[in-house]
């Protein structure tokens, strides 16, 4: 596996370490062979110091490893450089003369460049080559400049006077010394080049050149022989300053972040290398004044700060091209912007006057004569647009506006001469040197404009028939209750039949249906009007009129549809249209309130046979909302336990005994209290809830007749269903799974089915019965006689049991109906039972005895009763615990508890709460 860049410079740092304590500790033993233990030998002295520096080296790099990764590498350098060092020194305590010498002088030089190299990165924390470039010239050409003046004024002289001549073995003191001065230029021009931790990177330089110099001191003393006490004292001072380099170390582990840049200084660092090259320049003249000429050290010295000079020039130089070359690549760039972008810029004085305006935008403002710089900007504006710009531009001016920004909609004349509409954001920029002046941004908002009122019409207009749209007669319907205008008048339109000439003759054939009504309609209004589609095939229409001229408009309205429309295939259609009208009193104030009276009337005016006008009710209006309170309330009434069945008895002819009872559904809300069936049947059907009613129902009544056998009655009861719960499998598979759980023959229920619904899907119907007649359920046809049954229609149906009408029986003077006697005859020669309900007289029961019906059912025998008394009853009455008959039993048998039915309807003045004989459940 190949080693990663972490692990190969963690091996290089290990080997690097172990050469270096390989030196120390070999210099140690070398040097402690050859010393005399009672006095300090000169190389102990320098062995001493190496041994310091080496372990504040280790130590150092230890502590830079827990400094943040970015800024870690630079303390990093700076330990090495210390650990260069200190093995170079001991290197030359063990290595014969010339070697020594020349391990020394390249191993302290390496140090000088490691440190240089983290002084140039500790800034940035990283490698910026241009910045790193900048520092290394600068700082070599003020290094270059101070060495030239100390050579040539200070040390060359000393030099000469100690050591005479330039030595092999002094080279290892004077090139790594002269590279220390230098390094000393490069931190004292960052310093003032970077922008923060100025602080930071002082101390860095001072503490490595204070290592740099007490290290060259000790090399150089021990070198030339100076007294011992001297290498000593150097060599605690280098350990000393190595500690102080580790300080700053630790100090830089919790440095925090700058929070922010601090100002540059260049003036201050032009002045230093100013005061740099003065001081070369002073020296130079001084030793053409005193010496001669400069000798060829200091000559080749001056030549390299020349070098570095020109070498920071030609960065100069190539900065400048850079700069110049982003400049104009900016410039290029915001052109091209600039001039395909729907923005144009205006740069204003104080006085409002265009100084300057871009060459390459997309568009240029201009006035009458063509100008647009030294015009003013209000003479750009249109006229009718001029007194709000200048206004608003007096308020910025004034600083009355303190956001120091204004945004105008005026519109501005072109270099065409065409008026654009514009969005102009001018900002005031006075205080910025760059500008002095108004910066106005407009933006060519034309094209936006024309789109939104595009968007408006689409958005308040019906495509279709060019009319205002659901969404735009609310404004005005708002706009009208706002304005207190009572005059108001809503009028619904609905077409009759519409889709069934939609699928007759398909939607493009009913669109240009539409079309045509919506002209008619359009015919019919004012000026003050509003006709509007909400949708489909319906419309409305907005009057500013009183009550009586809307029934006007409506009547017109209902007269014009209702004549034929022709087509373009020569096609006539026949439709007609109903209105509802509301108007704002009954609206109060509310444009919702105002469309939904409209609506209410809309359907009474469908209710009471289309082609018509109705106007708002309260009172159908409150019979609407009971309804829909009904409706919700009743979905949950099997879930809270709020339904009961009551039941009315049957009762045999013969013996005036109970053979069977009808179960009748009864509703008592905790808030609603108790609720009539021809009030909840009726909302139940619409709903879609009669399913779940004649379920719970059949679910009941098969309890209650599991409990009437627990007893030893043999009553059977009956349950009304409607045509749309046996137009279903499941509600087949229902009853026989109630029956079966409560433990009920099938034959002691009877379901009920009102004649009426017999006239609906008769085949589908007729199978449904005779699946439950197969199972042993029995049938009865309800309300016989106030349908449409013809007697072909009866034969074939799968009935049991006929219950007469009480129509055909009873009279609105208490007398029998004429026809009770045929139709009980009838019922006995199609061999089915027959039950005469609604029996409230004497008369009429005496009627049924003579006419030999076999079961009555009404209020002179028997009310609808709670189960318990009905329970009690039947107890009480030993023929009612008689054994059943067969099911099928002949006209001639007597009907006994089995083969008896049920009914449960009383009079309709008398029995409030009974259901309705189209509505029983």
């Amino acid at each position: 596996m190949a080693p990663t860049p972490r692990r190969v410079r963690q091996l290089l740092s290990w080997f690097a370490t172990a050469a270096v304590w390989c030196s120390v500790l070999t210099a140690a033993i070398v040097v402690g062979v050859h010393s005399d233990l009672p006095r300090i030998d000169p190389a102990s002295a320098a062995v001493l110091g190496s041994i310091g520096a080496a372990c504040a080296g280790v130590l150092m790099w230890r502590a830079a490893g827990r400094i943040a990764p970015g800024r870690r590498t630079t303390y990093q350098l700076m330990a090495a450089g210390i650990q260069a060092i200190a093995a170079g020194i001991a290197a030359a305590c063990w290595l014969p003369g010339g070697a020594g010498d020349l391990a020394a002088g390249i191993v302290l030089s390496t140090a000088v460049v490691l440190w240089s190299l983290a002084l140039l990165r500790l800034p940035d924390n990283g490698w910026d080559p241009q910045a790193v470039q900048r520092r290394l010239v600068d700082g070599a050409f003020v290094g270059l400049c101070f060495l030239f003046a100390f050579w040539l004024l200070l040390a060359r002289p000393l030099f000469q006077q100690w050591r005479g001549h330039l030595s092999d073995g002094d080279l290892a003191i004077v090139i790594p010394s002269m590279m220390g001065v230098v390094m000393l230029g490069v931190g004292v021009t960052t310093t003032f080049r970077i922008q923060r931790w100025r602080r930071r990177h002082a101390f860095a330089y001072i503490a490595v050149f204070a290592v740099h110099l007490t290290g060259m001191a000790t090399f150089t003393t021990w070198q030339w022989d100076r007294p011992d006490e001297r290498i000593l004292w150097w060599s605690v001072a280098w350990v000393a300053t190595c500690a102080a380099l580790l300080g700053v170390t630790y100090l830089a582990r919790t440095q925090k972040p700058a929070p922010v840049d601090k100002p540059n200084y260049p003036g201050v660092h032009y002045a230093v290398m100013g005061g740099a090259a003065g001081l070369a320049a002073a020296a130079v003249l001084f030793n053409g004044a005193h010496a001669g000429a400069l000798p060829l050290d200091a000559a080749l010295l001056a030549l390299a700060a020349a070098g570095a000079l020109a070498a920071r020039l030609v960065l100069t130089y190539f900065d400048v091209r850079r700069v110049t070359g982003e400049a104009a690549a900016r410039q290029r760039k915001l052109s091209a912007i600039v001039g395909v972008a729907s923005d144009t810029v205006l740069v204003l004085d104080p006085d409002l006057t265009v100084t300057w305006h871009p060459e390459d935008s997309a568009w240029r403002p201009a006035t009458d004569s063509g100008s647009c710089v030294g015009a003013s900007f209000l003479e750009l504006v249109h006229i009718d647009d001029r007194r709000g710009a200048e206004e608003d531009l007096r308020t910025l001016l004034d600083g009355i506006n303190h956001s120091r920004q204004v945004s105008l909609n005026v519109r501005v004349r072109d270099s065409a001469r065409r008026w654009r509409h514009t969005e102009t954001v001018v900002t005031d920029l006075r205080g910025k040197p760059q500008v002095r002046g108004l910066v106005a941004r407009m933006e060519d908002v034309g094209a936006r404009r024309s789109l939104e009122t595009e968007l408006a019409r689409m958005a308040y207009t019906d495509p279709l028939t060019g009319l205002a749209n659901r969404r735009a007669l609310l404004q005005s319907l708002e706009d009208g209750v706002s304005a207190e205008e009572h005059q108001t008048a809503l009028l619904l339109l609905d077409l009759d039949g519409f889709k069934n000439v939609n699928d007759t003759r398909g939607h493009d054939f009913g669109d240009e249906l539409l079309v045509e009504v919506s002209r008619r309609i359009k015919e019919l209004l004012r000026p003050t009007d509003v006709g509007a589609r909400l949708g489909g095939d319906e419309f409305a229409i907005l009057l500013r009129a009183s009550w009586s001229e809307a029934v006007g408009t409506a009547k017109a309205l209902v007269a014009r549809l209702g004549e034929p429309y022709d087509f373009h295939d020569e096609s006539t259609v026949f439709t007609t249209g109903s209105v509802g009208i509301a108007t704002a009193a009954e609206g109060f104030g509310d444009p919702e309130i105002l469309l939904r009276n409209a609506d209410l009337a809309l359907r009474a005016a469908k209710q009471a046979g289309k082609n018509r006008y109705a106007t708002y009710d309260a009172e159908f209006d409150r019979k609407v909302r009971r309804k829909n309170e009904l409706t919700q309330e009743l979905r949950g009434a099997i879930r809270r336990d709020e339904l009961r069945l009551v039941f009315q008895p049957v009762f045999a002819t013969a013996d005036r005994s109970i053979v069977g009872a009808e179960a009748l559904m009864r509703w008592h809300h905790p808030r609603l209290g108790h609720v009539s069936p021809g009030e909840f049947i009726p909302a139940a059907t619409e709903s879609g809830l009669t399913q779940d009613l004649a379920v719970w129902t059949v679910n009941r009544a098969a309890e209650q007749l599991a409990a009437w056998s627990a007893l030893g009655i043999k009553a059977w009861i009956s349950v009304n269903v409607s045509v749309k719960e046996l137009h279903t499998h499941l509600f087949a598979t229902e009853v026989n799974t109630a029956l079966i759980a409560a433990g009920v023959p099938a034959r002691r229920l009877v379901l009920e089915v009102t004649e009426h619904d017999f006239s609906h899907q008769m085949n589908t119907l007729v199978a449904q019965l005779s699946a439950l007649r197969g199972a042993g359920v029995r049938i009865a046809l309800d309300d016989f006689g106030s349908g449409y049954s013809s007697l072909g229609q009866l034969e074939r149906l799968p009935v049991d049991i006929i219950k007469i009408d009480r129509d055909l029986i009873a009279k609105d003077d208490g007398g029998v109906g004429p026809l009770a006697a045929v139709t009980v005859a009838l019922g006995r020669i199609l061999g089915m039972e027959v039950i005469a309900e609604g029996v409230e007289t004497d008369t009429q029961l005496s009627a049924m005895e003579a006419a030999e019906a076999p079961l009555v059912q009404g209020y002179l025998l028997a009310k609808p009763m709670e189960p318990d008394d009905l329970t009690r009853w039947l107890a009480d009455d030993p023929k009612a615990q008689r054994p059943a008959l067969p099911a099928q039993s002949t006209p001639a048998e007597v009907i006994d508890a089995d083969d008896a039915v049920p009914d449960g309807d009383g009079p309709a003045d008398d029995t409030p709460n009974d259901v309705p004989k189209s509505e029983k459940s």
